[in-house]
């Protein structure tokens, strides 16, 4: 039978004539062993993949009740998102097992997790692998940004610098170190607010070269009628890559919190030309936008590359064919404003956390915005549909 173990009440446990494990109530799983010899340590007992295994936490005195406790914890963390705790233990200070419970303990429900877990496969995890985060030198954080901006990434080399400095903050606030690279370190290339929309012109352009992407392949067209759906929604451009037919409700869009950007569940409601992008595809579950059906598309990098290639072949004049697929949201914004769309509503419509009701007006105001935001969308794509015209 388990009792809560105490500090003064494990000082007072004699030898025993045969090793014995007294379960702690305090924490389900948590043993303290003792051995005929005295010697007396905690493990953590679990289940892991249908077997039950054991794990040694640390030796008493020197690892405390309330340090045995706090180790039990984090191997039930571990165990209750199907991970062996005994993978994580082993050397918590080296830089992959630092960055991986980086990720579970403080951004597993951060909006920004997709794209920090990205830089971590990509970029970090071959820099830095296996070294100690207490010998992480400047140099190799500078060396690591130099490389991203050579390759002509320098925006990304930005993101890492803001992402490795919030890691080793986490870290020294949890006594993994006392080392802190990022240090002073200035951001590696200036950025500016990007203020690119499209013409009418390049709209028309695009739609007329989006229904030449298809390939033998891609038998569904699913990055012509991803990029259609771009234009006519100004949703984000990762929501939409990833929408499921199960999101849609009748004439809505429904996006939720754990597919959001800001976290916030989103209705988009869905015009009469995009419930037509939706339905044009005898497809009706799993990803909307799918080449083989089982996964959402990828490659939106490349697939932008052919389309702006078959918009010059397209043009009877020279482009500034710079644009990239966020500004086709910023161009939505634009148009609707244009049309004389309250920027409240606009933001509304695109799910943007950085509108105008701050405040106790922020708190109090809960419309939803229903009516406005498919009025914005509906004379949005009514003058779409003008342009392609033209």
């Amino acid at each position: 039978m388990s009792k809560t173990l105490t500090q003064i009440g494990i000082d007072k446990i004699k030898a025993p004539s045969k090793r014995s494990e007294i379960p702690d109530a305090g924490v389900k799983g948590l043993y303290l062993v003792v051995q005929p010899s005295g010697v007396k340590s905690f493990a953590y007992r679990y289940r892991y993949r249908g077997k039950t295994k054991k794990m040694t936490l640390g030796r008493f005195p020197k690892m405390s009740l309330s340090e045995a406790r706090n180790a039990a914890r984090d191997a039930l963390h571990h165990v209750e998102r199907g991970n062996d705790p005994q993978e994580y233990k082993a050397a918590p200070e080296h830089f992959e097992a630092a960055f991986q419970e980086f990720l579970d303990r403080h951004i597993s429900q951060n909006k920004s997790r997709y794209e920090v877990k990205r830089q971590f496969k990509h970029d970090l995890l071959p820099a830095f692998g296996k070294m100690p985060i207490s010998e992480i030198s400047k140099r190799d954080v500078i060396g690591l940004l130099d490389q991203v901006v050579d390759r002509g990434a320098k925006v990304m080399a930005n993101r890492l610098l803001a992402t490795l400095r919030k890691f080793f903050f986490w870290a020294a606030s949890r006594d993994l170190t006392s080392n802190n690279p990022c240090l002073n370190l200035k951001l590696p290339s200036k950025e500016s607010s990007r203020e690119r929309v499209l013409s009418s012109k390049e709209i028309k352009l695009l739609w007329s070269a989006a229904e030449r992407l298809a390939t033998p392949r891609d038998r569904l067209r699913a990055y012509e009628r991803y990029f259609k759906f771009l234009l006519l929604s100004g949703q984000r451009r990762t929501e939409i890559s990833k929408m499921r037919y199960e999101e849609i409700h009748g004439e809505e869009w429904l996006i939720p919190k754990e597919r959001s950007k800001n976290g916030k569940g989103h209705s988009v409601p869905l015009t009469p030309s995009m419930k037509a992008i939706i339905d044009d595809c005898a497809q009706r579950d799993g990803y909307v936008f799918s080449v083989g059906q089982k996964h959402p598309i990828n490659n939106i990098g490349r697939a932008t590359s052919r389309l702006k290639k078959i918009m010059l072949q397209l043009s009877d004049e020279p482009l500034q064919n710079d644009w990239k697929p966020h500004d086709l949201r910023r161009t939505v914004a634009s148009e609707m404003a244009r049309l004389g769309v309250f920027q409240e509503v606009i933001e509304r419509v695109q799910n943007r956390s950085d509108g105008k009701l701050r405040g106790v007006a922020g708190v109090y105001n809960r419309y939803d915005y229903a009516r406005e935001k498919r009025s914005a969308l509906e004379g949005w794509n009514q003058t779409l549909q003008k342009y392609l015209n033209e």
